[in-house]
């Protein structure tokens, strides 16, 4: 397991921006940096400030706010968000369509079922 120094981290994260501003994927922006996708999404999250000893203090030691995000960095948000909704809403339909199908195969089976044994 290698582990990177804050520099090292704030540099692959700057060199990560630019990647991603130049619309490469997730994966190929990891793999330039020789980094794993979860290492990279860790690292997105660090409280990486001035003082560095803050960061092993806790998730609310230096009380800053978090960075404002930029409007291109919003909007990719916004379509990743967009994406995964739309999937996750085909699946709920799916589903669903699923579910009535089963219904309506065991229905009448088990009605017609009820009245044979009468």
């Amino acid at each position: 397991m290698k582990k990177h120094s804050h520099q090292e981290i704030k540099l692959k994260l700057a060199q990560a921006d630019e990647l991603a501003r130049a619309g490469s994927s997730q994966v190929s922006i990891c793999e330039a940096l020789g980094v794993s996708v979860m290492t990279l999404h860790r690292w997105r999250k660090l409280p990486l400030s001035k003082d560095v000893g803050q960061s092993s203090e806790g998730p609310n030691a230096g009380r800053d706010p978090p960075p404002r995000a930029s409007m291109d960095e919003m909007r990719r948000a916004l379509e990743e968000l967009t994406v995964e909704n739309r999937r996750l809403r085909k699946l709920v339909t799916d589903l669903m369509l699923e579910k009535m199908t089963l219904e309506e195969a065991s229905a009448p089976s088990f009605a017609s079922g009820r009245v044979h044994d009468r």
